[in-house]
């Protein structure tokens, strides 16, 4: 037998369930503990505090009597309400060497029953407790181990989160507290966060040592508000750590009012006992919020993709002597490329192409303001650096220069071939004539930058036959394994080669080129193509 069994076995009482039976002094008295100093006895009627009384009661088929005093007697608290005639009397034997053979094998044989029983209220405790991997549920089960080993009426079980330095829990309001009360983990529930170091939780999270309360209202660590709010009333407080098998902290338990005596070293053993279990179910628990969490972003973000996908327009199909397509391809789900084609007064159509800074949902927010405020602003403001100036502002007050957009909007009139522009710090459009290519240069800083940017226009004749093309920076900057970039003078000479196609066919055949050469590399970057062919 372990040194810690033979502990309990002679350093405490053993609870007997059943009780015994047995007599002080012809006063029948039934046993409710019983260890080698002592026992605790309940019976009809007050039995006098005496220095000399004996105990006598069988066990096996034996007759054991044992020298005692009587040091108590007193009605005891959970019976006071319903039988206020029986007392319980705390008996300390008078020489606790004085036991015969029989009264010291019975005692092994009851703490060895107990360690038995122990031993299978840990299985069934470690069975219940990681039944579950919803946080809700695995609560409901420890706080079923907890009431059924422990005798508590209440408790809540904190998360440890420690690269934000807090405890989280999830609290119910007070009926969905009475239903996981009753083992229901189906209730509506509120997560509520604490730094360490705040409450009784929050200390033991932060020191790894649990707490003990006899007297929860006589200490000024304890934080009466959650009584004042429920109507509940904390009387004793049980606060443990929970650690894994490498001794670190993931969680906190918090038990509250023990139902009979008051909580101790054996309460403390229990949870330690248990203590690998619970961490274990909690990491289960938190591993599967993760999943849960991930699972409901990558859903909202394929939303979101789809969303921004109509946010793109189609292509124009009745534009004079024009043809123009388009095509976008986001490195993640969502992106911060953009492309437009407006309908403006006269006839002309507006060209628009711009690529925020970042990725993600953020650059696809800003992104979609800007084509918004856009579509309002282009078709009533002539003045085509004026309009600039207005979306500069506004995405400036957005994102106070911690987001910035490239962006080229260009006044096209197919009648003529006259294109108009503003090209704020976007990645030039070339003209790929008979001639060669001639780039739409920067005539402005990226808007969002500064709050008071000024932008100039430039203007060109697109010839009958020639192609523009306008793109996005995750062209010439894609990248093969070795992370050399297919770069400026690849993208040139791409174009010039593309340019023979049949417009339908180019935007597929650079994608695939640059797809080519990154030889199965993870795009950075979104990678957008806007091309326009008059005639």
């Amino acid at each position: 037998m372990t040194e810690p069994i033979q502990e309990r076995r002679h350093g405490e009482r053993v609870v007997l369930s059943p009780p015994l039976t047995g007599r002080i002094e012809g006063a029948a008295v039934t046993m409710v503990d019983l260890g080698i100093h002592g026992a605790r006895v309940r019976h009809e009627g007050e039995i006098p505090a005496s220095d000399t009384s004996r105990l006598s009661f069988e066990w096996d088929g034996d007759e054991i009597t044992l020298d005692c005093h009587v040091v108590r007697s007193d009605v005891p608290p959970d019976l006071e309400a319903a039988a206020p005639n029986i007392f319980e009397s705390g008996v300390q034997f008078t020489h606790p060497e004085q036991g015969t053979s029989r009264f010291r094998r019975m005692l092994e044989v009851l703490a060895e029953r107990e360690e038995i029983e122990h031993l299978k209220t840990l299985v069934e405790a470690s069975k219940l407790i990681n039944s579950s991997i919803e946080p809700d549920a695995l609560f409901a089960s420890i706080l079923t181990v907890a009431r059924k080993e422990l005798g508590v009426e209440a408790g809540s079980l904190y998360f440890v989160d420690n690269e934000r330095q807090e405890i989280w829990v999830k609290t119910a309001d007070n009926t969905a507290r009475r239903e996981l009360a009753a083992g229901s983990s189906g209730v509506a529930t509120t997560t509520i966060r604490l730094p360490f170091g705040r409450g009784l939780a929050g200390t033991v999270a932060a020191t790894g040592r649990e707490i003990i309360l006899h007297d929860a209202y006589a200490d000024p660590r304890f934080d009466r508000s959650f009584d004042q709010r429920t109507g509940f009333r904390t009387r004793s407080v049980l606060c443990v750590p929970i650690r894994n098998k490498e001794s670190k902290v993931v969680g906190v338990l918090q038990l509250l009012n023990k139902t009979q005596g008051s909580f101790g070293e054996k309460d403390l053993r229990f949870l330690a006992a248990i203590s690998d279990h619970m961490a274990i179910a909690m990491e289960n628990a938190r591993l599967h919020l993760e999943l849960v969490e991930k699972d409901r972003m990558e859903r909202e973000l394929q939303l979101g993709r789809e969303i921004q996908s109509h946010l793109f327009p189609s292509s124009p199909s009745d534009i004079f002597e024009t043809t123009v397509v388009a095509m976008c391809h986001p490195c993640y789900e969502v992106g911060g490329d953009y492309y437009d084609f407006i309908e403006l007064p006269n006839g002309d159509l507006g060209l628009a192409i711009g690529d925020v800074s970042g990725k993600g949902v953020a650059a696809a927010l800003i992104m979609s303001s800007v084509q918004a405020a856009l579509r309002v602003a282009s078709p009533i403001e002539p003045d085509l650096p004026k309009l600039v100036t207005r979306l500069n502002a506004l995405l400036y007050r957005m994102a106070r220069g911690r987001k910035y957009a490239t962006f080229f909007f260009g006044r096209y009139d197919p009648r003529t071939g006259e294109l108009h522009y503003v090209n704020a710090g976007h990645n030039p459009p070339f003209l790929c004539t008979p001639d060669g290519l001639k780039p739409l240069d920067s005539t402005g800083r990226p808007i969002g930058i500064l709050p008071d940017s000024s932008f100039e226009e430039g203007s060109v004749v697109i010839p009958q036959g020639a192609t523009l093309f306008f793109y996005t920076d995750g062209l010439n900057e894609a990248a093969d394994p070795e992370e050399e970039e297919f770069g400026m003078e690849r993208l040139m000479q791409l174009i010039r080669e593309a340019s023979a196609f049949a417009i339908d066919e180019i935007p597929a055949h650079v994608i695939e080129a640059i797809t080519a050469f990154e030889r199965g590399a993870h795009a950075t970057d979104d990678k957008t193509l806007v091309v326009l062919r008059r005639g």
